[in-house]
C-alpha cells in the first residue's frame, strides 16, 4: 500500500536516512587477529607471527632455522608460520570481520528516472526509494555479526592451539622413532657380532647346530625390528614435515635424539576437568553460538510482521507544473507472518544449546581419560628406569659371569639379553606415551595445566553454561 506525505516531511526523512547511509558507509573494522592474539597469550599459549607463509623473507628464515638439530619450540614456530592450512583458518576472522562492516551498512537506495512522450508534451517522472525497514534492523544485525565475530575468533585461536598441541605430538613420536632406530642399531651390531662368532666357533666344532640357530635367529630378529624402526621414524618425520609446512623429502633438519623424563606428577584430572571448562576455546565459541542464536531469532521475532518497506521521494513534471512528494511501502502480513522463519531460528537455537551440553560432555571425558593415560604412562616409565632396566642388566651381566664358568647354559643368556631389550624398547614406548598424552591434556585443557586463577573463576562463575532454550 502507497501514502503521500508532505514535501518537507518526505524531504526530512530521506536526508536522515541518507545521513545514515554515509556514516555507514564509513564505519569499519580493520582486519587484524588482535583480538584471537589476546586470547592466546591470556592462556599462556603460542603468538601468532605478523606475517605468513607468502613472505618470501619467511620461507627463507624457515629453511635457515630447519639445519640441524630443531628444538620442539621451533618447530611449533615454524608451524605457525608455514602452515597452510592454519594460513586458510586464520582468514575466517577476516570473513567475520567483513560480514560484521556489510552487517553495519544499509541497502543501497534505488534511483528511478522514466520519461514519457505523448501529442502534448513530455511528461517526466523522478524518485530515489531508501530501505526504511533495512535501517531499522541494521542494530541487531550488527550484533548478531558481532556475536558470529566473537566466535570466529575462538576457533580460531583454538585452531592455533590444536595445530600447535599436533607438532608438538609428532615431534615427539619422531623422537621415539630416532630413539628406537639407536636402540636397534646397538642391538643389531651387537647380535651380528654374536652370529659372527658364533660361526667361527661352530665351524672350529666348538658350538652346537642349536646355539648357531639361535645367534643366527637373534641376529636376524634385531635387523627385522631395525628396518622397521626406520620405517616409523621416516613415517613420523614426513608427519612433522607436513605440519611444519616444509617439504618432506627435507634431510637437512633433525629432532632431539632422546626423550626427556617425565615431569612431576600433574593436576588430577578433576582439576583439569575445571580447567578445561573454563579454558577450552571451543567450549566458548560453542557458547557464543548458543548467544549469536538467540540474537538471531530476536531479530526475526521482532520483524515477523515487517520483514520488508521502502520510503521514498518523487518528483513529476508536466507541461501544466511540476509536483513533489513522498510516500512508503509496507507488505501485508496475510500470508507470510514470519511463522516458519521463527520456527527456524528457533530450532538453530536448541540445536547450538544441544551441541554446547555435548561438547561439554565430551570434553570431561576426554580430559579425564587423557589424565588417566598420562598418569600410567608416568608411572610405567618411572618404574621401568628405577626397578626394570638396572634389573635386566645386573641379570644379563651376572648370567654373562654363569656362562663364562660353565655354570649356565648360553641359552639362559640369550634369553636375558633379549629381556634387557624387550625392557629398553618398553621405556622408550613409555616415554613417548607420557609426552605425547601430556601435549594432548594440555590442549584438551585450553594450552595450559596452570591451575584456574581468581578471575578465571569468578568469570566461569558468572558466565553458566546455557541449559535450555526456548
Amino acid at each position: 500500500m502507497t501514502a503521500n506525505f508532505a514535501r518537507g516531511a518526505a524531504g526530512g526523512a530521506c536526508l536522515a536516512l541518507l545521513g545514515m547511509i554515509s556514516g555507514c558507509a564509513s564505519a569499519g573494522r580493520p582486519t587484524d587477529l588482535g583480538r584471537v592474539q589476546e586470547l592466546l597469550a591470556e592462556r599462556g599459549s603460542w603468538r601468532l607471527p605478523a606475517t605468513t607463509s607468502a613472505d618470501t623473507a619467511v620461507t627463507m628464515w624457515a629453511r635457515r632455522v630447519v639445519r640441524g638439530e630443531v628444538p620442539i619450540d621451533t618447530a611449533v614456530k615454524v608451524a605457525l608460520l608455514m602452515n597452510r592450512n592454519l594460513s586458510a583458518t586464520l582468514e575466517e576472522v577476516g570473513l567475520a570481520q567483513a560480514d560484521l562492516r556489510q552487517a553495519g551498512l544499509l541497502a543501497n537506495p534505488v534511483v528511478s528516472v522514466e520519461r514519457l512522450a505523448s501529442g502534448a508534451g513530455s511528461v517526466r517522472l523522478a524518485g530515489v526509494v531508501l530501505p526504511l525497514v533495512d535501517a531499522l534492523q541494521r542494530p541487531l544485525r550488527t550484533r548478531v555479526s558481532e556475536s558470529a565475530l566473537r566466535a570466529a575468533e575462538q576457533r580460531v585461536a583454538d585452531a592455533v592451539i590444536d595445530l600447535a598441541k599436533r607438532v608438538r605430538v609428532a615431534y615427539v613420536m619422531t623422537q621415539a622413532a630416532t630413539q628406537m632406530v639407536e636402540l636397534w642399531t646397538t642391538v643389531g651390531a651387537a647380535t651380528s657380532a654374536s652370529a659372527t662368532s658364533a660361526r667361527v666357533l661352530h665351524a672350529a666344532g666348538n658350538l652346537p647346530d642349536l646355539v648357531l640357530a639361535q645367534e643366527r635367529a637373534m641376529a636376524g630378529q634385531a635387523q627385522v625390528s631395525l628396518i622397521r624402526a626406520r620405517e616409523e621414524q621416516q613415517v613420523t618425520r614426513a608427519e612433522l614435515s607436513r605440519l611444519m609446512g616444509l617439504d618432506a623429502t627435507d634431510t637437512t633438519w633433525t629432532v632431539a635424539s632422546r626423550l626427556a623424563d617425565p615431569e612431576d606428577a600433574g593436576p588430577t584430572g578433576r582439576d583439569v576437568v575445571q580447567v578445561a571448562l573454563v579454558r577450552r576455546l571451543d567450549l566458548r565459541a560453542r557458547r557464543q553460538d548458543v548467544e549469536t542464536r538467540a540474537r538471531a531469532l530476536g531479530l526475526t521475532q521482532r520483524f515477523a510482521l515487517l520483514a520488508d518497506g521502502t520510503i521514498g521521494l518523487g518528483y513529476e513534471r508536466e507541461p501544466d507544473g511540476a509536483f513533489r512528494g513522498g510516500g512508503f511501502s509496507l507488505p501485508l502480513p496475510f500470508f507470510d507472518r514470519g511463522q516458519a522463519r521463527i520456527a527456524r531460528d528457533r530450532a538453530l537455537l536448541r540445536q547450538s544449546v544441544a551441541l554446547h551440553d555435548a561438547a561439554v560432555v565430551d570434553v570431561s571425558a576426554e580430559v579425564t581419560t587423557l589424565a588417566a593415560r598420562m598418569a600410567g604412562a608416568r608411572a610405567r616409565a618411572l618404574q621401568l628406569r628405577t626397578d626394570v632396566l638396572p634389573a635386566r642388566s645386573l641379570v644379563v651381566s651376572e648370567m654373562q659371569r654363569f656362562v663364562n664358568a660353565m655354570q649356565e647354559t648360553i641359552f639362559t643368556l640369550l634369553l636375558a639379553r633379549q629381556a634387557e631389550v624387550e625392557a629398553g624398547q618398553s621405556y622408550v614406548e613409555a616415554l613417548a606415551a607420557y609426552w605425547t598424552t601430556r601435549a594432548e591434556l594440555e590442549r584438551a585443557a585450553g594450552g595450559s595445566l596452570v591451575p584456574l586463577s581468581e578471575e578465571e573463576r569468578r568469570e566461569a562463575t558468572q558466565k553458566q553454561p546455557t541449559g535450555s532454550a526456548p
